[in-house]
């Protein structure tokens, strides 16, 4: 339906309006319709053909259209009906929001007239949307002491049709607790309220569910859901408020994205949880959570997306203050939009505090600031702040002064120093700024105890140390400064052992360097602990404490001491009794010893010294059980005295001796009348059988060996001579004049010269002539034979880019370069046509002249391309005219990089540490290098270069990335075989030349606890079972039994042994010592105890987690070994060592005898069959000549060859003489000189090479006589 008016308030009948409008429509121009809302496309909205008085096929020949003023088209014309149409879908809440009456103006032309009508289409609501709550659940906490006809705030449901349409009430569903309430306000607006009738319990009921209905006043009618759940609470009958109900706040439209507009604040007077407030924006329609945001914690607003006041001038934020448990208060952020500035502000700082003490409190003045703008209005208005996440704040002062204050205590260890930007802001659009900078210096105080490095310290010592030895270094630190960090140390006082601390050690104050002033002794002092104090200088001084552990070491000190046997309290030695039927391996007696040391210090051995009979008895070398080593015989003396050494495994062994007296006899009474007057009694066809045989083998070697060394001196003699006269053929034959023999890729230069010399043995004189020979030996290497030439390297300065005005030039060029050549003219004359030429920028270029108009750019300056990689050069050319022209050109100049940097590590050492038994392909280390060239010049490589560990080895223990420089470890360190081990890392580049660099990397494998102690001592019998000590039964309490002896391959902590006693026949018998491992009686023996005892002794480290070994003791209550004997199980008997011995013997003494008499028969036959050949003597055949034998001996292969003389004796001559005939160059071919050695690398030259002289050659004569 459609209603053509010409007045506004005309509400007549519908004909009347139609007949009024058709009269005036020409009068005033203006057409208005109504249409509802949600009409399809292309709806019927009105006539206007006829309601400007047209027919309808008019419309396109008179050119009627819609004019609109850029928004979207609504509406359409029918050309066919002339009527107005819908062109898409209208949404009255898209288009005017909740505005009471929503109006679409737009115009209409007539063009042939030029008449413009303005047509008015009001959209009508329609009831199409539902009251809405935005959210589906609202949670509300209320405490238990809430009063009743309390109100609660709820959230409001938004309907965005209008009038009746809109939202028309709430109602509550039903309950026992709760009513609804609505409030509303000057605008129409109505908010729920939730009230409380009756007090709640939580204990009777702690969640109460509510389901809020808002509806609208449409048909039908809509209505919308709200699901309340209202949680109980003990406390919290406060909600937030405001401080205001309303901000307001106007900004620029151009404000950057996350620009601050303001704070909200809101109070709740409750404590705690209760009064954590935090902020939301209510959901509402529209962009407005797009554009703004609300900080949650500081209530600071601000913005999302850049405003646009050509879009919206003003924003009406609803914001909601809601407290932990629940309760909220509404608040509106009101925005105006501003536009339009053209000046900075000006600030000016009025007093200036340069430094500011770190102990301040927060709201200290730091400065006095004025700003002021000279612009007015809006745009004058200047906010300032401070820039960045900075302890500041600015506090308004009087008129434009503003206060800075600190909004927090400093810490000048965290910051010495501030750098505040203040910026001052107008309200222009677009807004400017002014940025002034504040240094502000932080004095210190002294608020920071020293801090030592370390959470405690562990630090060995090995006894005997000198007095005055340094034993350790503490190390605190101090963040503040001056006085304030200056550290001394000091020793918290205690006793030791009833002696004060400070006698056993010192610390140095200054460097916290620890001294003994005491030479320790492990077997008394073990450990210390030691509290160190590091103190600082401050006002008042502030100190920090450290424990400190140090433990002593063991040194091999003491001497065994040897429990027994004792020595009897008449100074005289005890016997031990041995029947006469005791069989080999029987049990005398046994030596019990101990050493006051520890580990290995503490490990006994014992051996026998010396022995009435050395072959009788034998020393367990662990045990010291004396047993006999062969059965007794009747010829054996009654008494035999043995000495037993007894030493530990220190480094030096320490040792001790003891005397033991055995008497051999079934009984005592038997002995006793001869033990001090009877002598070992000798059988001679016995006792001597050894000594005879060893003589008797020793004899028989002795003239084998002689016999040996003779024939094989005649064999030598014989050889040697036959060689001789083998060399001294004749046929002497030319030699080239140079032969090589290659041995081990060096040549050797070889010759050799036979002489002649013929004797006549009947003459009276000898004359010899000796020619001074001309022979050689010269080794050249053949790398020496090479040359090198010169390597001409040459490289363009210059390279042309796509660009004529775009240069590449090598960094580090020659001064004096020529880069470019430039002409300049003019063409006018004279004075006017004279051109001066000059670069404009102070850049390492000039211009010199070369002729008339001609320039030259030159390099005037070092280049460097990491400092500056390209330069833009101007030249300016100006004429000498009045006025003066001038142009200019633009030439950028790149400077091309060369490889001139190496890579240079990011630290000048590393120290890594690495727990053994780490998983192999594990990562240790990362070294990093960098170079600032570019491409292959800077691109880095690393490798392994050198290493303290074995060069084969290397590759089994680490790598290194080539490309990222991770260093990963191979195998599993262990600790007790690898501690420390240094690398050498080298990061070169892949220029050319490539450059490199080395640094240091220092590996430290820590100690894991993953070896177990060793026991050493009571170490098991040969059967595998446990030894015994024998503890007299008078033994008062303490009395020392033996000592556990254990080691642990394990460092520190875990190598420090305790020793506990697991299991004892008798429990309160007998202790062990906890560090000591010495075992004790703990009381006295009683007749009740039995006379064998066992123990169980674990010795356990100190590592985490603590690894053990155990140790079983045997002890056996009696006063003499042969009381405690028939306790003891059987031992095994062991062979007679002395039998064994002379069958050894004798065998050897036969197996001689027949190798000499074999080479004797064999010599003899070998001198026969020589003695029954012709002799052949002579050195020459006929014609006193003969070819010489092979020259060069295998032991001559190295260059320096002899040469030999054949001497021929005529014994029927009166005269002999002697020549030595100079050998030419061709003398002998290599075949005679080297011999038939096929094994020999010989290899000829015909070069001829410059020979060095030696004169280092060997002369071997032979002598043949001539008969």
């Amino acid at each position: 339906m459609t209603n053509y008016q010409r007045f506004r308030k005309c509400g007549g009948l519908a004909l009347l309006c139609v007949l009024l409008g058709t009269l005036c429509k020409t009068g005033c121009g203006q057409i208005r319709y109504s249409v509802s809302e949600e009409l399809d496309k292309g709806s019927f909205v009105g006539n206007i053909a006829k309601d400007l008085g047209l027919e309808p096929q008019e419309l396109a020949e008179r050119g009627v259209r819609i004019v609109s003023r850029g928004r979207t088209q609504l509406f359409a014309l029918n050309p066919r009906s002339g009527s107005l149409v819908t062109a898409d879908r209208i949404d009255r809440e898209e288009l005017c929001a909740q505005s009471p009456q929503c109006l679409v103006s737009f115009n209409i032309l007539v063009e042939d007239k030029l008449n413009i009508f303005e047509v008015e289409i009001e959209i009508k609501d329609l009831n199409d949307n539902a009251p809405d709550f935005l959210t589906e659940e609202l949670e509300i906490k209320i405490s238990e002491l809430t009063v009743p006809g309390t109100r609660f705030p709820l959230k409001t449901a938004f309907d965005p049709d209008v009038g009746t349409n809109s939202l028309l009430n709430y109602q509550l569903s039903p309950n026992d607790y709760f009513s609804l309430a609505v409030k509303s306000v000057t605008d129409g607006a109505k908010y729920p309220e939730l009230v409380l009738q009756r007090a709640l319990d939580r204990e009777e009921k702690k969640v109460h569910q509510l389901v809020l209905t808002a509806s609208d006043g449409g048909d039908p009618v809509h209505s919308g859901n709200l699901g309340i759940q209202v949680t109980v609470l003990d406390a919290n009958d406060n909600p937030p408020v405001f401080t205001q109900p309303e901000y307001r706040v106007s900004v620029q439209e151009n404000l950057p994205v996350g620009t601050w507009l303001l704070t909200v604040n809101a109070t709740d007077p409750d404590e705690g949880f209760n009064a954590q407030v935090s902020y939301v924006l209510d959901k509402m329609p529209g962009k407005i959570a797009q554009i703004f945001n609300l900080n949650s914690v500081t209530g600071d607003l601000t913005i999302l997306k850049n405003l646009d006041y050509e879009d919206a001038t003003f924003y009406e934020i609803k914001i909601e203050a809601q407290d932990g448990p629940g309760l909220l208060s509404r608040a509106k952020i009101l925005v105006t939009v501003l536009d339009v500035n053209d000046n900075a502000p000006e600030v000016t700082i009025t007093s200036l505090t340069e430094s500011v003490p770190e102990e301040s409190t927060a709201g200290r003045e730091i400065a006095l600031i004025n700003v002021h703008d000279r612009d007015s209005g809006q745009n004058g208005q200047v906010t300032v702040f401070v820039l960045g996440n900075m302890p500041f704040n600015l506090e308004k002062s009087i008129n434009q002064y503003y206060r800075l204050v600190t909004t927090r205590s400093l810490d000048r260890e965290q910051e010495s120093e501030y750098n505040i930007t203040l910026r001052a802001t107008d309200g222009g659009s677009p807004p400017l700024s002014t940025d002034t900078h504040i240094t502000l210096h932080v004095a210190d105080i002294n608020d920071n105890p020293p801090a030592f490095t370390h959470d405690s310290y562990s630090a060995y010592i090995a006894e005997n140390n000198p007095r005055g030895a340094s034993i350790f270094s503490v190390t605190a630190q101090d963040p503040d400064s001056i006085e304030n960090a200056h550290i001394t140390y000091a020793l918290t006082e205690d006793t030791i052992q009833g002696a004060p601390l400070s006698t056993y050690v010192s610390i140095n104050s200054d460097t916290g360097i620890l001294y003994a002033l005491h030479s320790f002794d492990f077997e008394q002092v073990r450990d210390l602990q030691v509290l160190v104090t590091a103190s600082d200088s401050g006002n008042p001084p502030l100190s920090s404490n450290v424990s400190l552990s140090l433990f002593v070491l063991d040194q091999n000190d003491n001497t065994p001491e040897i429990l027994y046997p004792a020595l009897p309290t008449d100074g005289s030695t005890g016997v031990e009794l041995a029947p006469r039927s005791a069989e080999p391996g029987y049990l005398v007696t046994k030596v019990v010893a101990v050493d006051r040391d520890s580990g290995q210090n503490a490990w006994l051995s014992y051996r026998l010294l010396k022995a009435s009979d050395p072959g009788l008895f034998a020393v367990g070398l662990h045990t010291g059980e004396v047993r006999t080593a062969r059965a007794l015989l009747d010829r054996d003396a009654l008494k035999q005295s043995l000495v037993v050494a007894v030493q530990d495994h220190g480094q030096p062994p320490l040792s001790a001796t003891v005397t033991l007296t055995v008497a051999v006899a079934d009984s005592i009474p038997d002995i006793l009348t001869d033990l001090g007057s009877l002598k070992p009694s000798v059988d001679p066809d016995d006792s001597g059988l050894t000594l005879y045989l060893v003589v008797a083998v020793a004899a028989v070697s002795c003239v084998f060996l002689a016999f040996v060394i003779v024939l094989l001196a005649l064999r030598l003699r014989r050889w040697h001579t036959s060689r001789l006269f083998q060399a001294s053929g004749s046929g002497l034959a030319g030699v080239p004049a140079s032969q090589f023999v290659g041995v081990d890729g060096v040549r050797a230069f070889l010759q050799t010269y036979s002489h002649e010399v013929s004797l006549t043995a009947d003459s009276r004189g000898s004359h010899v002539i000796f020619p001074q020979p001309n022979y050689a030996d010269t080794l050249i290497s053949q790398e020496s034979c090479e040359k090198s030439e010169p390597l001409l390297i040459s490289q363009d300065l210059l390279v042309m880019k796509g660009d004529p005005n775009e240069l590449q030039i090598p960094e580090g060029s020659d001064l004096g370069t020529v880069i470019a050549l430039i002409k300049v003219q003019d063409q006018d004359s004279e004075q006017n046509g004279l051109v001066t030429c000059y670069v404009q920028e102070e850049v390492p270029f000039k211009l010199e002249s070369t002729s008339k108009n001609y320039y030259k750019l030159v390099i005037d300056g070092a280049l460097d391309r990491e400092q500056k990689a390209e330069y833009n050069v101007t030249i300016a050319a100006t004429d000498k005219g009045k006025p003066a022209l001038s142009s200019s050109t633009s030439v950028t100049l790149y400077i091309r990089d060369v490889n001139d940097n190496a890579p240079v590590f990011h630290q000048a050492t590393y120290v890594v540490h690495v727990a053994e038994n780490n998983p192999p392909g594990a990562s240790i280390a990362h070294v990093s290098a960098s170079d600032p060239d570019l491409g292959p010049n800077g691109h880095v490589s690393y490798s392994i270069v050198a290493s303290d560990l074995e060069p084969r080895a290397l590759s089994s223990y680490v790598s290194v990335n080539p490309q990222s420089g991770v260093v990963f470890a191979q195998r599993a360190f262990d600790h007790e075989q690898l501690r420390v081990f240094e690398l050498t890392l080298q990061a070169r580049d892949h220029g050319s030349p490539a450059l490199s660099s080395n640094v240091s990397l220092r590996v430290l494998v820590g100690d894991r606890n993953d070896n177990a102690p060793r026991v050493l001592y009571p170490a098991l019998g040969p059967d595998g079972s446990a030894l015994f000590d024998t503890v007299p039964r008078a033994a008062q309490p303490g009395y020392l039994v033996t000592k556990v002896v254990a080691v642990d391959a394990d460092s520190g902590h875990n190598a420090w042994l305790s020793y506990h006693v697991l299991q004892a026949s008798e429990p309160g018998l007998f202790s062990v010592g906890l560090r000591t491992g010495e075992v004790r009686t703990a009381r006295a023996l009683g007749d009740r105890d039995a006379a064998r005892q066992r123990l169980l002794v674990a010795v356990r480290d100190g590592g985490q987690p603590p690894l053990s070994a155990t140790a079983t003791l045997l002890l056996v209550f009696a006063d003499s070994l042969q009381e405690a004997l028939p306790d003891l199980s059987d031992r095994p008997t062991p062979s007679d060592p002395q039998a064994e011995l002379q069958f050894y013997l004798v065998v050897a003494l036969a197996l001689i005898s027949v190798l000499f008499l074999l080479a004797v028969i064999l010599a003899v036959a070998l001198h026969l069959r020589r003695s029954s050949s012709p002799a052949a003597w002579g050195c020459f055949k006929p014609g006193l000549s003969s070819k010489s034998a092979p020259g060069v001996l295998p032991n001559y292969s190295e260059g320096t060859l002899p040469y030999s003389y054949n001497l021929c004796v005529a014994s029927q001559s009166a005269k002999t003489e002697f020549n030595f005939h100079n050998v030419t160059l061709e003398t002998a071919p290599p075949g005679d000189l080297l011999g038939e050695d096929p094994s020999m690398n010989i290899g000829t030259s015909n070069e001829d090479p410059q020979i060095a002289y030696d004169s280092s050659f060997s002369h071997h004569v032979s002598f043949c006589r001539l008969n």
